[in-house]
């Protein structure tokens, strides 16, 4: 949290480095699911997977963010002198699109063809879900730290009272299994955490918009 609160302090810039590490942090995390599981037919078979995969990741990362740095310098007067550099930024995105499929296409081996586009097309929808959502938190940054702050906080809340309550009244009232995938998750955590949730929006947007600072 003194982290968090200190990053936001610093700036609307340095919340979006946050955001962008965790971006980093969650294409990580989820394709290194499938390069695990597939590990041994990918290890012997498939040359430059992490590489292709990183390599899109990049290329996705330089559209989504130069597009809205292309947006920023557009609505502040001060960086107009650079408006001659963003006008290349759709031929640089398309060049280096380009040159990720050339790469990719090149890897592809025979007898292995239908696995790398099965591969190939579960990076590309997890960059769906993660370059595309993250590039519109940080538009929201840019409208209000109100719009970063107060999901953040409630899902914070929600994962913090979930936890107590179903510690201090799990399976008490209700012995039915909440979720096979979480055994032990239990339903009077989840209705005590969204009970809290809904006490807790309800109060702290009302204390956060009373700051200037949340709302510019």
């Amino acid at each position: 949290m003194a982290i968090f609160a200190s990053l936001m302090y610093m700036g609307h810039v340095y919340i979006c480095g946050l955001v962008a590490l965790v971006e980093a942090l969650l294409f990580r995390e989820l394709v290194k699911v499938r390069y695990n599981t597939f590990f041994h037919i990918i290890e012997d078979n498939i040359p430059l997977f992490r590489t292709t995969q990183t390599i899109w990741f990049m290329t996705s990362i330089f559209y989504t963010y130069s597009d809205f740095i292309v947006e920023v310098m557009k609505g502040n007067p001060e960086l107009h002198y650079l408006s001659p550099y963003a006008k290349l930024q759709p031929y640089i995105a398309f060049s280096l699109y380009s040159i990720t499929f050339v790469i990719t296409i090149s890897t592809m081996q025979p007898g292995h063809i239908k696995f790398q586009l099965n591969q190939l097309c579960w990076t590309i929808v997890v960059l769906c879900l993660i370059v595309g959502q993250l590039k519109y938190i940080m538009h929201n940054i840019y409208n209000g730290f109100f719009w970063f702050t107060l999901p953040i906080m409630l899902v914070v809340t929600n994962d913090t009272c979930a936890y107590m309550a179903g510690m201090l009244c799990g399976r008490k009232f209700i012995h039915r299994s909440f979720n096979e995938l979480s055994p032990n998750k239990t339903w009077e955590g989840a209705i005590g955490g969204g009970i809290c949730t809904l006490i807790m929006g309800w109060h702290l947007s009302k204390i956060l918009a009373q700051f200037s600072w949340m709302t510019w």
